[in-house]
C-alpha cells in the first residue's frame, strides 16, 4: 500500500507538472498573440493615417497638375503614435499608356512590424458627370426629364412644369447630384425631383479647358479654320473639310495616334459609329470665331459597353464654343454615345421649339457653361434621357478637360 500511494504521488506531480508548465506556455502565447494583434493594429492605424495625410496633401496640393511642382512624398521616416510613416510618390502609366496616374506607397513601422498601404490615384476629368451645367438661366428640368449618373450644376438647379396644371412627379436624378447654390422651383407648382443617390450642394466646380493639351496631342493632325466633316467609321476616320470635297479615309491610328483629332478656329460635323478610344475637338485658340461643333447624326459605339465589356469605343466631344444637334437628318430622335463638352455655352437642339418631337438619348454625359431647352414641353423638340456610361467613373476619353483634381481609383492594403 504504501509503495502504491507513493507511485500515485509521483504520477500526480508530474502531471501536474506538465499541466503547469503547459498553462505557463498557454499563458506566454496568449500574451505574444495580444501584443502581437496590438503591434498588427497600431502598425495598421499609422499607415492609414499617413495615407490619408499624403491623400490630403494631393487634393490640397495636385502635384503636377494646375502648376504646381511635383511631390516625391515624404521620405524621411515620419513619428507618430509611437511609429514612424513614410510617403512615397510615383508616375504610372494609365490606361492609353501615358504618364498620368499617381501611386502613392505608405509604410508604417511599428515594434518591428511594418505595413503598407497602397492608392492609386487618376487626374479627374469632366466625364465623370453624365450632365454638368454651369448655368441654368431660364430653363429648369420637366418632368420628363432624366438623368441617370452623377450630375453638379455651379449655379442653382431649376425645375418646374411647362404645361402648368397638376404634377404628380418630377425629374428624377439617378446619381449623385450636387450644386454650387441649392435649388428652385421656377413654376406653380412644381413638385421637387427626385434624387435617388442625394443632393449636396455649396459645392463648386469650374469648367477648365486645355487647349495647349489638345493642340499639341493632335500635333501635325490640326485642322485649321474653315470646316471639317468627320465621319467614324469603326476603327477609320472619312474626313473632308468641305461640303463637297473629296473624302479622306485613314485609320484612327494613323490620323489620331494619340486619340486626338481637332480643328482650331473652325466648325467640326461629326456622326457615325466608333470602336477605339477617340477625341475629336472644335477649339479657339485666339481670336473670336470658331470653336463650335455640330453632331449631323447619330453617334455610336460600334458596340454597347452596357452589354459588352470588351467594348474599347470611348468617344469626347470637346468644343470651345456650342455643340448643336442638328435638324437635317432624316429622323426626329439622336442618339449620341460619349461625353461632350462645351466650355464657353452649352449643347442645343437645332429648332428645339419647332422640329418634331422626339427624344435625345445620351450615353455618357454633357458638360457646359450654359443648359438650353431641348423642347417646348409639349408638342415638339427632344426631351432629354442621359444614361451615363459607367466606365467614366475610373477613365475617360484620350484627353479629355479636367478638373484641376485627383480622384482616388483604388486604395490597397
Amino acid at each position: 500500500m504504501g509503495r502504491q500511494a507513493l507511485i500515485m504521488v509521483v504520477a500526480y506531480s508530474l502531471v501536474f507538472l506538465m499541466t503547469g508548465a503547459l498553462m505557463a506556455s498557454g499563458t506566454v502565447d496568449a500574451f505574444n498573440n495580444a501584443m502581437d494583434y496590438n503591434d498588427t493594429g497600431t502598425v495598421q492605424n499609422i499607415a492609414i493615417s499617413g495615407a490619408n495625410l499624403g491623400a490630403n496633401y494631393v487634393f490640397l496640393n495636385k502635384p503636377g497638375l494646375a502648376g504646381n511642382m511635383w511631390w516625391t512624398g515624404w521620405t524621411t521616416p515620419i513619428s507618430y503614435n509611437g511609429g514612424t510613416f513614410t510617403v512615397r510618390m510615383d508616375s504610372v502609366l494609365d490606361m492609353y499608356g501615358k504618364w498620368g496616374r499617381l501611386q502613392m506607397t505608405t509604410v508604417a513601422s511599428y515594434n518591428n512590424t511594418n505595413y503598407t498601404v497602397t492608392v492609386l490615384f487618376n487626374p479627374s476629368q469632366f466625364s465623370k458627370f453624365a450632365l454638368y451645367a454651369g448655368s441654368m438661366t431660364g430653363v429648369y428640368f420637366e418632368p420628363s426629364d432624366s438623368v441617370f449618373g452623377p450630375c453638379h450644376i455651379e449655379s442653382t438647379l431649376n425645375y418646374g412644369n411647362p404645361s402648368g396644371g397638376t404634377m404628380t412627379y418630377g425629374a428624377y436624378f439617378g446619381g449623385k447630384v450636387t450644386t454650387k447654390s441649392g435649388i428652385a422651383g421656377l413654376t406653380s407648382p412644381a413638385v421637387l425631383p427626385t434624387f435617388a443617390q442625394g443632393i449636396q450642394n455649396g459645392v463648386s466646380i469650374p469648367l477648365s479647358l486645355n487647349t495647349t493639351q489638345l493642340v499639341t496631342e493632335a500635333a501635325g493632325n490640326l485642322f485649321s479654320g474653315g470646316s471639317l466633316y468627320l465621319t467614324l467609321k469603326d476603327d477609320s476616320v472619312s474626313y473632308k473639310t468641305s461640303l463637297a470635297g473629296p473624302v479622306t479615309t485613314k485609320a484612327i491610328s494613323q490620323i489620331a495616334p494619340n486619340g486626338v483629332i481637332a480643328i482650331d478656329k473652325g466648325t467640326l460635323y461629326v456622326q457615325g459609329e466608333l470602336s477605339k478610344p477617340l477625341t475629336v475637338a472644335s477649339l479657339r485658340t485666339s481670336g473670336s470665331t470658331g470653336g463650335t461643333v455640330v453632331v449631323k447624326d447619330n453617334v455610336t459605339y460600334k458596340t454597347d459597353p452596357r452589354t459588352d465589356p470588351t467594348c474599347q469605343a470611348m468617344l469626347g466631344i470637346v468644343g470651345y464654343s456650342t455643340i448643336n444637334i442638328d435638324t437635317t437628318a432624316g429622323h426626329s430622335s439622336f442618339t449620341v454615345q460619349g461625353s461632350m463638352y462645351s466650355q464657353t455655352d452649352g449643347v442645343q437642339v437645332v429648332n428645339y421649339n419647332t422640329r418634331p418631337r422626339g427624344n435625345l438619348y445620351v450615353l455618357g454625359g454633357w458638360c457646359g457653361t450654359q443648359i438650353y431647352a431641348t423642347s417646348n414641353g409639349t408638342t415638339a423638340g427632344l426631351p432629354v434621357n442621359v444614361t451615363y456610361d459607367e466606365r467614366y467613373r475610373v477613365s475617360a476619353p484620350p484627353y479629355f478637360p479636367g478638373t484641376n483634381t485627383y480622384q482616388i481609383l483604388s486604395w490597397y492594403e
